[in-house]
């Protein structure tokens, strides 16, 4: 088998010939999931966009979309034999500021993902990007075999590492950092029924980090497995930072109704009752 070659910022010739041009180009799994690359950017050469679906589920694999400081790069190699796995080279475009000038950067990574979740699986260098599938494994040009399996860190142990952070929004940023995909994939990975508080836990560092559009998104996940008292304020607030304050009132209501039930009036926060006037 020809060993994989990646590309990132320029356009090679593979065998899929719209991977070098700005259509958009799918990868389908084994059953019937696909993996949508779209909104291509000329200049770097690299999609923006990765849309997973499965029957009548569709989400970002990585947040941003249009105008986002990601790019993304596959080939005619990137689905494994099974279709069950996929390979996706994920350059993150920064700038670096001496105080000075301001100088760009680029960072890649060679992540994995389930062609049955839409979960990213793991993450590695870009430099694992390039080698070949062996069976349902990838090998690697410098000898690594990489077996498909879940290590993108669990919500439980993504608050543990984070504990020892003093503000909740130095918290909030070291949660983000490590949340390199969307929210959709993460609950992917670890779904709302199973880890309940750790997850709302996470949503509530992302919003105090000023990221309230995926905070939300992980408390709508929560929400569908069991309404909680504490998770109507959380999310009555991400609305409220978005702008959405018809819903958000509704929300700040039921929570104080919930807490008023439950003999807890008291302990209200002050911005409910001003934000329901």
């Amino acid at each position: 088998m020809l060993k994989a070659k990646f590309f990132i910022g320029t356009c090679l010739l593979f065998s899929i010939s719209s991977f070098c041009n700005a259509a958009d180009s799918n990868l389908t799994g084994a059953d019937g999931s696909t993996l949508k690359f779209s909104s291509w950017d000329q200049n770097a050469a690299v999609w923006k966009r990765a849309i997973f679906s499965k029957m009548n589920s569709s989400f970002d694999i990585y947040e941003g979309g249009v105008g986002s400081s990601i790019g993304l790069g596959i080939n005619s190699d990137s689905l494994s034999p099974n279709k069950k796995y996929a390979l996706v080279q994920r350059t993150v475009f920064g700038e670096l500021s001496n105080g000075q000038q301001v100088d760009a950067t680029e960072n890649s990574y060679c992540d994995m993902v389930s062609m049955d979740t839409g979960c990213v699986l793991l993450s590695r260098s870009a430099e694992a990007c390039s080698g070949s599938w062996k069976g349902a494994n990838w090998s690697t040009d410098g000898g690594e075999v990489i077996t498909p399996k879940l290590e993108t860190i669990s919500p439980g142990n993504l608050i543990k590492s984070v504990a020892s952070i003093a503000s909740a929004s130095a918290k909030g940023l070291a949660v983000k950092d490590q949340l390199f995909m969307g929210p959709d994939s993460y609950m992917s990975c670890y779904p709302a029924a199973k880890n309940v508080q750790a997850l709302n836990d996470v949503g509530f560092y992302l919003a105090q980090a000023g990221d309230d559009s995926s905070a939300l998104k992980i408390y709508r996940g929560i929400e569908v497995v069991g309404k909680r008292t504490v998770l109507m304020l959380n999310i009555a607030d991400s609305l409220w930072n978005l702008k959405k304050t018809p819903e958000a009132a509704e929300y700040y209501k039921k929570y104080s109704d919930a807490m008023i039930a439950e003999g807890k009036a008291g302990k209200v926060p002050a911005r409910v009752a001003e934000r329901l006037k």
